[in-house]
């Protein structure tokens, strides 16, 4: 018997499963060259047929593209600059999770955004819900997760709704402390910062490659010229800064860019600029442990023969599309990428390896892997002739060059790169195991995070006071900027089916899907009876998810708010980017076996690299106790994953 129709909370559901998924494919598929190719404007003045990421392309449109700044930019600076960089990038053939054996930093970066993409599309598709808020004088509990909760939920039917965005600018000029701001503001800036300090935690702490960010951080950190920065931001003519800072970064300091400048020579490869040296030496630095965990595995009694070693290396040289068939063959024989390689070979290599070779194998093929990916990155944002990278930052630097000067006069830039570079040396401090330290740390909560968001909080603030007080014209383009985007956030009065009481965060899901209600009702119908009944199933699994989701966040909010020791903090998008990476597909661990999944592998130590130092043991369970078990919506991601992209093609602007 087929569902009669979908309930508010099934939209509400459905909604969310399949921007989730359509998002994060998204953004896996600007990995390929015909993504960027038939993406659209702006990266494309031709009409593609079919936006091949159309939620991006939408929201690229209405919020990047009206921007001040970013709005003067040339067409030519898209479709000439931008366009080239991602598909060079694409074009590389960079390595993923399932080929590495393990989590990649690009895996977590990329599900990390997709889950905060995922939030604001949803909010410009089917609007924020609209709902009676209380007086502005009315009084919030700062020891209460749900009133800060309801704090930032009000602030935003404020800004969305009302004019909370012009009482935010004029609390912000009359004061620069927290204190003085109003209740609504201060409890909305308490919610805020644990949610951002809970993101903190998750990349740094919970997310498999945290470690190696904070390193990969604390190398770029290092070798920043903080110092030449701040002297050059201290010049008093605004021209005179710009042009100091861009020579300071931008300038190429080599003999061939010398010959050239006097006119011996006319070689368009003139080095490295200082930029492209940071970005050079942290991805060399880098590689040398890589490098040395390869050689360590061509030395090592376990290592399989040199002509298996050989025919990994030679696989590396293979196209992307050989590379993308042979993974593709591992998937579809639950054979290891390595026993595909071996395969593939003419004639074919033994695959009978002991475990201890096999696991030596594909160590050393994640190993070269990641010495290519770095080598790759260098090469396009480096090495590219014409170095297309340059003259984009030179473009987006011209577009931005009022706003720059007004900013300039107006406040400290000098004093904000010294506090920012403070904010750096906590951060580092804390996401860092101790080296000194024998065996493993304990990993540091939530709460430690907090205390260093609330630390550098004065600092946030501080620049909005004194923006706002010295930078009126910038201020206003913002603000004008900020109100049109918001635009795209209001659902119609007669699109509303509720009532006037104040919702509480368990019965969000009664808004439905806002405005793609009638939408996401009409694809469900599309379905035939014993689809629609699946689908309806896996729905209402969803749907309990996301209540559930909702409770235990608020509940680690309070735990935070109490000064617990909270090891995973709250945020319904951070179970959701876990979601994802648990989703990963990973190479067999065996010759022939299961594939794997990146549950199985995401807080396992590298065998190729340094130990992280966390107990992972005990961040393994802080990860799998906290929260509630997502359910399996592969029905509804198969039945109507297609048909709203398709939905998504139709609304994006060409």
């Amino acid at each position: 018997m087929a569902v009669a129709t979908l309930s508010p909370a099934q939209a509400h559901a459905l909604f969310d499963i399949l921007t989730h998924y359509e998002v994060y494919a998204e953004i896996k598929d600007l990995a390929k060259p015909e993504t960027i190719q038939n993406f659209g404007y702006p990266f494309s003045g031709q009409n593609p047929g079919e936006a091949s990421a159309p939620i991006q392309q939408i929201m690229v449109n209405k919020v990047l593209m009206q921007q001040p700044g970013i709005s003067s930019l040339m067409p030519s600076f898209w479709q000439g600059r931008v366009d080239l960089l991602l598909s060079k990038l694409a074009e590389a053939g960079l390595s993923d999770s399932y080929e590495k054996g393990g989590m990649g930093i690009r895996k977590t970066i990329a599900t990390a955004a997709a889950v905060i993409v995922e939030s604001v599309a949803r909010g410009m598709l089917g609007g924020l819900p609209r709902k009676q808020t209380p007086m502005p004088d009315h009084s919030y509990n700062l020891s209460s997760a749900e009133d800060i909760h309801s704090a930032f939920d009000d602030l935003a039917q404020g800004v969305v709704y009302g004019d909370a965005l012009d009482m935010i600018i004029r609390d912000l000029r009359r004061s620069d402390k927290l204190e003085d701001q109003s209740q609504l503001y201060q409890a909305s800036v308490e919610y805020a910062v644990i949610i951002i300090a809970s993101f903190l935690h998750h990349i740094f702490v919970l997310s498999p490659d945290g470690p190696y960010l904070a390193t990969l951080l604390a190398n770029v950190h290092k070798i920043a010229p903080y110092m030449a920065i701040k002297q050059t931001l201290r010049m008093g003519n605004a021209a005179t800064m710009i042009n100091g800072m861009m020579k300071l970064m931008l300038t190429k300091l080599s003999f061939t860019a010398m010959t050239n400048w006097v006119g011996l020579s006319k070689n368009e490869n003139e080095g490295m600029n200082l930029l492209q040296r940071i970005i050079s030496t942290v991805l060399a630095y880098d590689n040398m442990e890589f490098k040395s965990a390869a050689s360590n595995i061509e030395k090592s009694k376990d290592a399989p023969s040199k002509e298996h070693l050989k025919a990994i290396k030679a696989h590396l040289q293979q196209s992307r599309e050989e590379r993308n068939r042979a993974t593709d063959r591992s998937i579809q024989e639950s054979k290891s990428i390595v026993t595909v390689i071996f395969e593939s070979q003419d004639p074919p290599l033994s695959t009978e390896l002991s475990a201890a070779q096999h696991t030596e194998a594909l160590n050393y093929y994640s190993a070269l892997l990641s010495i290519r990916d770095r080598e790759k990155l260098v090469d396009v944002s480096c090495r590219l002739v014409p170095d297309i990278l340059t003259e984009a930052i030179r473009e987006v630097v011209a577009a931005y060059e009022p706003i720059i000067r007004s900013v300039h006069e107006g406040v400290d830039l000098s004093a904000v790169v010294g506090d920012l570079q403070l904010f750096m040396d906590d951060l580092i401090k804390i996401s860092k195991p101790n080296p000194k330290a024998k065996g493993t740390q304990q990993p540091p909560s939530v709460e430690e995070y907090v205390e260093l968001c609330r630390k550098h909080m004065t600092f946030f603030i501080r620049i909005g006071h004194n923006w706002v007080n010295n930078c009126p014209q910038v201020v206003e383009s913002f603000v004008t900027w900020g109100k049109e985007v918001l635009q795209e956030f209001r659902v119609p009065e007669h699109d509303i089916a509720a009532s006037d009481s104040r919702q509480t965060p368990s019965t969000s899901a009664s808004f439905a899907a806002g405005t793609m209600t009638n939408n996401l009702s009409a694809l469900f119908d599309s379905l035939a009876p014993n689809d629609q009944i699946e689908v309806a199933k896996a729905l209402d699994a969803h749907s309990a998810y996301l209540a559930s989701l909702e409770r235990v966040s608020i509940s680690k909010t309070q735990s935070i708010l109490n000064s617990g020791t909270t090891a995973y903090g709250p945020g319904m998008y951070l179970a959701r980017w876990h979601g994802l990476l648990d989703e990963a597909l990973i190479t067999p661990a065996t010759s022939l076996g299961p594939l794997r999944y990146g549950s199985d592998v995401k807080l396992k130590d590298s065998k190729i690299l340094t130990k992280s130092g966390w107990d992972l043991a005990q961040v393994s369970t802080d990860l799998t106790d906290s929260m509630p078990v997502q359910p399996d919506v592969t029905a509804v991601q198969t039945a109507l994953g297609g048909k709203f992209k398709a939905l998504m093609q139709r609304e994006a602007i060409y």
